[in-house]
Parts: structure tokens; sequence; C-alpha cells
């Protein structure tokens, strides 16, 4: 470990932190956090500004340090296997956390110009971190060398222009004729399919970019919220917002490619292959039917024969799923959600056997549309307003249940909250009065009419 020297201040000599060493230096410190603890921090701009750069200059020493004890491999003193574990069980960072801190500090190690200028205040820790996430592992070397005089560059700069620096340097760095040249980085995204999904991962360019942010604040829908400004059910991630703003961008540049109108839409066109059971069974399960005795009363009230009846009892042992055409695994929720309304290419089978069901599969008409549009004005679910040009039309009763594609049985619905609600559990009601009911799985309910325009008559009178 560090030896700390600690002197003896003269007689009738103040001592200094630079004088007494670490230990007493650290010891002040300590007193003077906890003073502020009793004395509470003002919230006064002036103070804020100073103490966040007291706190940065203070990381930037701890840095410094940290990397002393990466070059020793001290962490081992504590059983961590690396710097990246200790952060974790000594500090009780996150995996990504630890992660970021371990890079930050191998970074500095390498380039300790820009520890030196972090330290005496010419960087600002977040501009290091621009730094360390910009440049690439194969780069590390390159950017040792150049350091001193990238730190005096980028000092005076915010951290916006910070990060535009670096992206011009690593464009240059990537440039296989030079430095005196510019090459666009080639974009590419990647759909890998998981246990449980689809990871998307890839690279796009910094135009791209804005267009993908564009689409994505145009087409983000907001959680629901009730009469008192509270969210209804769970709150969506950031990360969860964005997919959902993504997909519903991608379905309506799909559905508009032809150039349709507001009220009669040009779906896109998905193939499945699924068994025959699996589909009866994707669509029990988005229904909440889960046992024979529910299949029976569905029956009674559907008129169905006595095979049929057979057919959706034994459909309550599958799992609903099927694959599309390029052999992507879909779930039941993902099957139900796909064949509401769109206009689904079915290759449906009993075993090997591809059979006809013996009913079309369709969404609705034009004039459906146009006459639930008028009805509904936007998204029926509770708060949401999106305008229907970005809403589908979904079945209350699936078409695989023997539902009919009438207007009184179906809902405008953006595709969010079209694909949320066709999660298990949800159930909804669409009364004679155009009433539509929610109900969570979580058990709240919610209900909601149609907005009204109402003719105002105003009575003039002679004076």
């Amino acid at each position: 470990m560090f030896e700390t020297v600690i002197a003896a201040p003269a007689a009738g000599v103040n001592a200094s932190p630079s004088l007494l060493g670490f230990d007493v230096a650290y010891c002040e410190l300590r007193a003077a956090v906890g003073a502020l603890v009793v004395s509470v921090v003002p919230a006064d701009a002036g103070v804020l500004v100073e103490l966040r750069g007291h706190i940065d200059q203070l990381t930037a020493l701890v840095c410094e340090a940290e990397v002393r004890f990466d070059q020793f491999e001290l962490w081992r003193d504590r059983g961590a296997g690396s710097l990246r574990g200790w952060y974790g069980e000594e500090c009780g960072l996150s995996s990504r956390e630890a992660n970021r801190q371990a890079r930050r500090v191998q970074r500095v190690e390498s380039w300790p110009e820009v520890g030196e200028a972090w330290a005496d205040g010419r960087l600002v820790g977040e501009q290091v971190d621009v730094i360390v996430a910009a440049v690439p592992a194969r780069f590390v070397s390159e950017f040792a060398q150049q350091a001193a005089h990238i730190v005096k560059i980028l000092s005076p700069l915010s951290v916006e222009n910070t990060r535009a620096a670096m992206r011009q340097w690593v464009r240059r760095a990537e440039n296989e004729d030079g430095h005196g040249a510019f090459r666009e980085r080639p974009s590419g995204l990647f759909l890998d399919a998981t246990f449980d999904g689809v990871q998307l991962s890839g690279h796009v360019s910094c135009a791209e970019a804005a267009v993908l942010q564009a689409a994505i604040h145009d087409f983000d829908v907001p959680d629901i919220i009730d009469e008192n400004g509270d969210v209804i059910g769970e709150t969506r991630t950031v990360g969860q917002r964005t997919v959902d703003a993504l997909v519903a961008a991608c379905q309506f540049a799909i559905t508009h490619r032809e150039g349709a109108s507001e009220s009669g839409r040009f779906l896109p066109h998905v193939s499945l292959v699924i068994d025959l059971a699996e589909l009866q069974a994707a669509a029990l399960r988005g229904a909440g039917i889960s046992n024979s005795a529910e299949v029976v009363a569905v029956s009674a009230a559907k008129g169905w024969s006595a095979v049929e009846t057979a057919w959706f009892t034994d459909a309550l042992h599958r799992h609903g799923e099927g694959v599309t055409i390029e052999g992507l695994l879909l779930d039941s929720a993902a099957v139900t959600a796909l064949s509401c309304d769109s206009v689904v290419q079915r290759i449906v089978s009993i075993g090997s056997q591809v059979i006809d069901m013996g009913r079309t599969v369709r969404s609705a008409t034009t004039a459906q549309r146009r006459a639930i549009i008028a009805r509904d004005r936007h998204c029926r679910a509770p708060g949401c307003r999106t305008k229907p040009k970005h809403c589908e039309v979904h079945h209350l009763d699936h078409w695989v249940n023997g539902g009919a594609t009438n207007v009184g049985r179906m809902v405008l619905l953006c595709g969010t909250h079209h694909r949320k609600f066709h999660q298990p559990g949800w159930k909804m009601q669409l009364h004679c009065d155009a009433t539509f009911t929610v109900n969570a799985p979580s058990g709240w309910s919610k209900s909601t009419l149609p907005e009204r325009s109402e003719t105002v008559h105003f009575e003039l009178s002679k004076a």
C-alpha cells in the first residue's frame, strides 16, 4: 500500500492539508461533508455550480488513485479477480457501471495527459467520458500518441463540441486514404433471434439517426393517464416507449407506401405458418379462455358444432405459437395481434396437411373503417388521442373464435395499445352506446365514451 507521511506543524503555524498529508486532509473532508449535511446546501445557482466543480475535481483525483490501484492490481488483496469485479463487490456498482468505470480508468492509464487535464480543471469529467466512449479499442495507441495535442484542442470546448470533435477524429482515424479525407462508418442493422425475442443492434449515421429520432418523437404514445394525472397500470421505460414508437412508425410506412387514404389503408402482408390447433389456442389465450367449461359456454353462445367445440377444447393444451415464412417464431400474443387487423396469408395445417379454414381472414372494409373513425375519432385506449391514420382496427372477437367483422365489435387502437391489449389478461367490452371498457390484468378498469361535437345555437336579440 501507500505510505502516508504526516509532518508535525511548527509552533504557531496552522496545519494545512498539503503539509499534514492525506490522512488529515481526508479527515477534514469528512468533517466538511458532515457540516454540509447539518447545515443543508443552499439552493443557490452559484453555490451549486461551484460544488459540482469540486465534486468533478475530486472524481478526477479518485480516478488517478484508481489508476495506480489497478496498475499494482491491489484489488487482488480484496479477493477480486479484476478491477471490474472489485467495483461490483466492494463498491456496489452494477455490472454495466462497473464496466464503464473500469474502462475509464484503463483509458486514463493509457492517456496520462487526459487524466492530468481532468485533475487540473482543463477538462471536465463529462469530456473525459466522451473521449473514452468515442475512441475504439483499436485506436487507443494512436490516440495516446496525439493525446497532448488533442487535449489542447478540447480544453476550451463544451461537452457537445467535444463530442463532435471526437467524432471527427475517429472518422479521420478510420479513413484508409489518410487524414485529409472523411469516410462515413457504414451503417448496419441486425435482428438476431434470442430465446425470448429478437435482439436489435447496429450502427447508423448521424443523418439517419436524426430521421429515426424524428420518427420516434412523432409516433411516441404517452402512458395512459387518469383524471388525477396518475399513470394507469405500469409505467413504460424509455426503451419500451422507443420500441413502441419505432414499430408504429414502421407500420405506418408499410401501410401507406401505396398512398392509401386515411380511412382506407393498404395493410402489411404477413405470412404465418401455423397449425390450426395452435391458431385456435392463440385465439383462446387472447380471449382469456383457459378451461373446457369456458370453451363450452362460448361454444353455446357462438353456435359451434360438436367438432368445432372438440377442436377448441384440444387447443387448450397448445401454446398458440406460429412462425413467419422467414422463420421467426411467434408467441400467442403476436399471432393474435398480427391476424387481427391485417391481411394474413394463411398457411394453416393439421399435421403436415395444408387445409383451408373455409372463412376469409380479413380486415375492416373501407366503409367500415370510415364509420369506426366517425364514431371513435382517435385511439380508444383511455387517455390516448393518437389520430386515426396511425391507428388499427381491433376486433374484440377474434375471427378464429367465430368473430364477425362488424362495426359494433371493432374499435380504433393505436399500434402501441393494440399490441398491449392483445397480451394475456386484458379484457375489453364495447357497449351499445359505444362506451369502451378496458379491464387490466392488475385489476383496474376504465371506461370511455367517444367525444361528440355538439352544435351550439346562439339566439340573437334585437336591441
